[in-house]
This record gives C-alpha cells, structure tokens and sequence, in this order.
C-alpha cells in the first residue's frame, strides 16, 4: 500500500540511528542535556538556575533541584496567558492537558524541539515495527492515539491546547502517509457524541477487511469497543496490535491475546504526555530508554539519584525527566524496574505510578486528588476500585451516617469533581469506566482498620485514606462482602 510503503522510506535508518546511541548513553545523554541547557540559557529559569556555568551533569544536578509539576505550574500558567522565555526559549506550539495529582489538570507545553524529541523515539519504533512485523504493511491500521471526542480548545493567549491530528505526531513528511493507512478518518474523533463515535468507528472497522495493525492505548479501549460492535468482527489480517501490557493492564493484554492467538501483541513502551521515556524494540527483553528523546535520572528507594548506565538489573526506581519543553529535573511519577539492557542502555518494565493508589484504564486517580473530591463528603467516605465485572469505582459510606438518596447523590458529586482529572473523564466519557456506585457498609472503617492491621499496620499508625489501591481494594471488597 502507498501509505505503508511511504510510512518505510521515511523511517529507513531510524532505528540503526537509534542503536548507535544506545551504545554510547552517556555520551549521547550527555550532548542532550547541554543542547537543552544552552538553548534554554537565557530565560527566566536558566538565568535563575545558573545555565551559563552548567558544564557537566554534575553542575546540572548541584544546581537544579528535582522538581514536581507543582514546582513548574506557576510558570506553565504564566505561559498559557501569553509570557514568553520563561521555562523555554522556543515558541510554544501547543499545550497538552493531563491529569495532576492534587488540581486535577494539568497542563504541558509543547515546542517544536520537543515534539522532534518525541520523534526521535516514534520513528525509530516504527522502523524496528515495519521490519519485524512486515505483515502491517500489508493493510489498512486503526491509531488510536489522541482522545477520541475532543472538541477545539485554545488558551487565553490563542495557543491551541491539543493537536489538530495525530498525524502530527509523526511530523510533516510521515503525516500523509500515516493518513493515508487509517482505517478509520480522524474525523470521527470530532464527534461529539460517545454513541455517534462508537457506532461510526465500528461502522468503519467492521467494514475494514485488510485491517492488518491496531495501535491504541488502553487494552480495555478496544475491549469495550469490540464488546459494543453489533456483531463478531473478524480481521483475518490483523497482524499486530500495539497496547499497554504491563502492571494493571497486563490482564486485559491477556484477554485481547485470547481473542486474537495468532496476533503478535506488543506491550507499548513508556510514553508519557511529558515525554516520551522507553520503546520496544522486537528482541529487546523490554522497552528501552529512548536516550535521544530526553534527559532522564532515576531516584532509587533511598532516595539516591542515579543516571542510567549506573541501574541495577532487578532493581526498581522513579523517574527523573529533562525536556526540550521547560521540565527540568522532573519526578514523572512512573516506576520501572531495570530487566535487562539493550546494548549498554537499560530496558525498563512499567510498574506503575509512585504514589497512585489506582489505575485501572489509564485514569491515574491519587489519594490527595480523590481526598479532595470525597473531602466534604459526610463520615466515612473510601473509593475501592473493582475491575470486574467492568473497571469502576465504588464508593463506600458509613450506613449508620448515610440515606440511600445521600448515598447516590455523593456518589454523583464524587464522579462530577473526580471528572476535573482529564483521563478520568475522558475514560467515563468513552464509557471505559462506569459511574462511581454508592455503596453503604456497616462500620467500614471496622473493616478498613481490621485490613491495616492484618497488613501488619499498628493500631497507633494507621491514617484512614480516600482511596484504595485495586490489590487492597480487593481486599475490603471481601471482608465487606461487596
């Protein structure tokens, strides 16, 4: 087909690019970070952080601190109204809006340096893919990429927030071809309908019988669409499907491999609205660090910093991003465990996010996050997500304290304030995850307190919490026999 043959060309020599520097990461690493330091020298935060006098990594990290997006969102602010050098020399093209911890969005500068970083880890993987997998060139491909019913926005200053494409992700000279391979036109992401959307895009796909490649996010994304389809859909090309596989997707990876066995599932690296962190490559033991997409530290259990040529197969750390897109030194919030190298740089398996309690299709809901929605909530108020018999949330109150009508309508204001997190909404308005369901328990914080403790908490120590992670979450839906 012309757009896959358009998609090889341009992607020829990516990955070789690629491996040359994964045998030299601390080299490269090194030529990253002074290219974004020097470009960045003179703005407001250069200036202030001493960019001028930065000659090594060691400079680097003496004199600017580990941050998190708080630390940064006075400054992205100031930016979205307009203020320009302030964390980046280069024009800002666009923002991105994910989910924060405490306010519930936030939102990410984009520039065109960064969004070549981006490139510099998507056209290598798509090289490596095309090769091994030569069997998706052979048809049409479903990209999932941005989320689906997004409507126009832009900020106050008239930069647009989100892209216009996801194409655009791949750059200019790959778009037409990336366009030209869809099984389903962009233009159905406009609808502004969840039922419009679903129905046109299985109207699509059920009529795709050269359908030979699906890349989505979430694993319960295209579970939930295939469910919704009228009938059997049936792809007897389908070559590969590209989707998260590891820590709580890992199960529904499973169940798409039951339902397609002779369809190769590639578990996606760790791609971040931040920036872009690993990528697989076919014979890798796991996505590798896309070395010449940023600058990344890894703190260790102690707390201890280290670069990536000093990890410790087996071991687990978080991760420390420097981008062409203003942050600097930034906790992502991810945790990765080191399972082997490719070349001299280290493969690295998601394991879920530090400090989140749950995540069960990509919503990234936190404890200080959720304690602001259930705050107010009367007496004793706890999320616990369920992922059968469909992901979702349910939300205990204490009946000695709460009416059946309290109830429903907590459990509406709940769902409501929670929407303030993007991915939350976005995955309640793809119908990936159901309402928040009421439910009244007697004496949950009993129970609550009686699992701390089996859990080898004392007495003395434990803090009640608004949200359970999905392993413990399991654990007071069987005592509280919900």
């Amino acid at each position: 087909m012309s757009g896959w043959s358009g998609i090889r060309s341009g992607v020829a020599g990516k990955r070789d690019a690629l491996i040359e520097s994964l045998r030299r990461p601390d080299e490269r690493q090194l030529q990253i970070l002074r290219q974004i330091v020097e470009r960045n020298c003179h703005t407001e935060f250069g200036r202030h952080h001493g960019f001028e006098s930065v000659r090594s990594i060691r400079d680097y990290q003496q004199q600017v601190p580990v941050r998190d997006y708080e630390d940064f969102r006075d400054d992205i602010s100031r930016m979205m109204a307009g203020e320009e050098n302030i964390l980046v020399a280069d024009d800002i093209v666009l923002f991105e809006a994910t989910g924060g911890s405490s306010g519930g969005s936030k939102y990410l500068p984009f520039t065109r340096s960064f969004l070549d970083s981006v490139r510099n880890a998507i056209l290598p993987w798509l090289d490596d893919l095309v090769s091994s997998r030569p069997g998706i060139c052979l048809g049409k491909a479903y990209w999932a990429i941005s989320p689906a019913l997004r409507q126009a926005q832009q900020t106050a200053s008239g930069v647009p927030i989100g892209m216009s494409s996801d194409a655009e992700y791949f750059g200019a000279d790959l778009a037409a071809s990336i366009v030209d391979t869809l099984a389903v036109p962009a233009s159905v992401a406009a609808n502004e309908s969840l039922a419009d959307w679903r129905a046109e895009t299985l109207q699509y796909l059920s009529a795709c019988d050269d359908l030979s490649f699906i890349s989505v996010w979430s694993p319960t994304f295209l579970l939930q669409l295939l469910d919704a389809a009228p009938e059997h859909i049936e792809w007897p090309m389908l070559d590969t499907i590209s989707c998260w596989t590891s820590s709580t997707s890992e199960r529904y990876a499973a169940e798409l491999q039951r339902r397609f066995p002779d369809v190769h599932i590639q578990g996606k690296g760790l791609l971040a609205t931040e920036g872009v962190v690993t990528i697989p490559l076919e014979g890798a033991s796991a996505p590798v660090l896309s070395v010449d997409s940023g600058f990344y530290e890894f703190e260790t259990e102690d707390g201890d910093v280290v670069l990536p040529w000093e990890l410790d197969a087996g071991s687990s750390y978080g991760v420390l991003m420097t981008t062409d897109a203003g942050l600097y030194r930034y906790r992502l919030g991810d945790r990765v465990r080191v399972s082997g190298w490719c070349e001299a740089t280290p493969c690295l398996e998601f394991i879920g996010r530090a400090g989140i309690a749950s995540d069960l299709c990509g919503e990234k809901l936190t404890g200080e996050f959720v304690e602001s929605a259930l705050g107010d909530l009367p007496g004793f108020a706890f999320l616990v997500p369920l992922a059968n018999p469909r992901p979702g949330y349910l939300l205990i109150l204490d009946a000695a304290v709460v009416s059946p009508d309290q109830a429903t309508s907590a459990a509406d204001t709940a769902d409501r304030r929670l929407m303030e997190n993007p991915q939350y909404r976005y995955a309640r308005d793809i119908d990936q995850l159901a309402a928040i369901k009421p439910h009244l328990t007697s004496h949950p914080l009993d129970v609550y307190k009686d699992i701390c403790i089996r859990n080898g908490q004392r007495l003395g120590d434990i803090k009640p919490v608004a949200l359970a992670s999905a392993a413990w979450g399991e654990q007071f839906s069987r005592a509280a026999k919900l």
